[in-house]
């Protein structure tokens, strides 16, 4: 089986995964163990968790991506490939939103920083780290054959992607099933972007 084949495999895994844990979390009366427990990661480091969160917003993304244009310019990169990231991640989020109505879950009541709308599952934060955090780290990882600035890059973006999910809990924005949530639904848009951009040469492993 082809690469972009083997990913389109991945994505309707990650996607019946992130359907069959959304469906049970907001049917069931009361919270998992896991959730439960997590809520003792609330309030740590406060400051550190903000930054994580807002660098995961609209404005934090845009500016952001305007450096990894400017970056994929002077590297005489693929403009093509970051606006496939944009486009993704714009389609990715609006999905996100419909589902969130579907499943209808509860925040947690003992938030801090910044009080959320809308509910629950998935968390939106954790589907933007999978896929647009994901996506430039996956672009990377293509890049040199792993010179030090691809690896440099690749290790800061998984430690963002961190970040970003374990902010979340810190500042008792979501439970860890509505991270789990987001970050199956961001992998499942992750795979299938590379697996189109994979299948229409876009891209070109190394």
């Amino acid at each position: 089986m082809t690469r972009d084949g083997w990913l389109l495999i991945v994505a309707a895994s990650c996607f019946a995964g992130f359907l069959g844990l959304g469906y049970a979390v907001s049917r069931r009366a009361q919270l998992w163990a896991i959730d439960a427990r997590a809520r003792a990661l609330v309030g740590q480091a406060t400051p550190l968790a903000a930054l994580l969160t807002l660098s995961g917003r609209a404005f934090a993304l845009a500016a952001l991506g305007v450096v990894a244009v400017i970056v994929i310019v002077l590297l005489h990169g693929s403009l093509f490939v970051a606006a496939a990231i944009f486009a993704g991640q714009a389609c990715s989020q609006g999905v996100a939103e419909l589902a969130k109505r579907q499943f209808v879950r509860a925040r947690p009541d003992d938030w801090i920083f910044h009080h959320e709308l809308g509910f629950s599952y998935p968390s939106g934060h954790a589907s933007t780290a999978a896929f647009f955090f994901g996506s430039w780290l996956v672009y990377a990882s293509l890049q040199g054959a792993w010179h030090w600035a691809a690896i440099a890059a690749a290790t800061a973006l998984t430690l963002w992607i961190a970040g970003i999910d374990w902010s979340r809990l810190a500042l008792g924005a979501h439970y860890p099933s509505d991270v789990a949530g987001g970050t199956l639904f961001g992998c499942g848009w992750l795979a299938l972007l590379w697996a189109a951009l994979l299948h229409f040469g876009a891209v070109h492993p190394n």
